[in-house]
């Protein structure tokens, strides 16, 4: 889907499943919105699977926990970009009510960076071997995981990005997305690609793909058979799941 005001002069932005907002401005925050929408799209599959899988089946565990890792890093290393450049540039423009929308995006970052570190705990518990009361806990942090990041995400589309859209050019945003990507190699795209894009169909991918450069296209679709037998495998208790 996409969103445009009538008369605008302005990039049509993307609206995706699950996505709050989406500020009319000079800029394109496409890749801004797929992250998202990967990130809340892992979340809600790890709360539903993660209850349903048998705490024996260790090797399912396994493949859970090593899944777990592609959202953790990619989420990290979106907060990280966020923190040490996003903010910082937006601040110096800003005004103090603006500025407090920023300071609430870090603190948000805050409280998720711990409940991710308890995700790692619990899924390397029990792909190693652990009781019921091991996968309880782990569910119950999945759960608590995912209510603070939906918030979070709808927070930051709904007012962080308006900020983007007033204070900065097009080609300074161009410039952020170049920084964002600068410590990322060819495996991590090679990764991150076919994840991206996956439970994605109809008007939605053929939006997404209209924005992603023909050679990230590519790999994501050389690479997406690989991931998506790897992902079936991980999310094989999930009674949603696309079989």
């Amino acid at each position: 889907m996409t969103a445009q005001l009538a008369g605008s002069d302005n990039p049509t932005q993307v609206v995706l499943p699950g996505q709050a907002a989406a500020p009319d401005g000079p800029n394109d925050p496409f890749m801004m919105y797929l992250m998202h929408y990967a990130f809340r799209r892992d979340l809600y599959q790890f709360a539903r699977t993660a209850p349903r899988t048998p705490v024996d089946d260790h090797a399912t565990w396994q493949a859970l926990h090593k899944r777990w890792a592609l959202f953790r890093d990619t989420l990290h290393h979106h907060h990280t970009g966020e923190d040490q450049w996003l903010w910082p540039l937006l601040g110096s423009r800003s005004s103090a009510a603006e500025q407090q929308t920023l300071a609430e995006m870090e603190a948000e970052h805050g409280v998720i960076d711990p409940l991710l570190a308890a995700g790692d705990a619990g899924f390397a518990r029990l792909a190693a071997g652990a009781d019921d009361a091991a996968r309880l806990e782990l569910a119950d942090t999945l759960r608590r995981t995912h209510d603070r990041l939906i918030a979070h995400l709808a927070h930051e589309e709904t007012d962080a990005l308006a900020l983007v859209q007033r204070h900065l050019s097009p080609q300074e945003w161009t410039d952020l997305e170049a920084k964002f990507g600068e410590d990322s190699s060819l495996t991590d795209l090679f990764r991150v690609a076919p994840w991206a894009i996956k439970g994605l169909d109809g008007g939605d991918l053929r939006s997404v793909r209209t924005h992603v450069p023909k050679p990230v296209w590519l790999i994501a679709r050389l690479c997406l058979r690989r991931f998506t037998a790897a992902d079936r495998r991980a999310f094989r208790y999930d009674p949603d799941a696309t079989r």
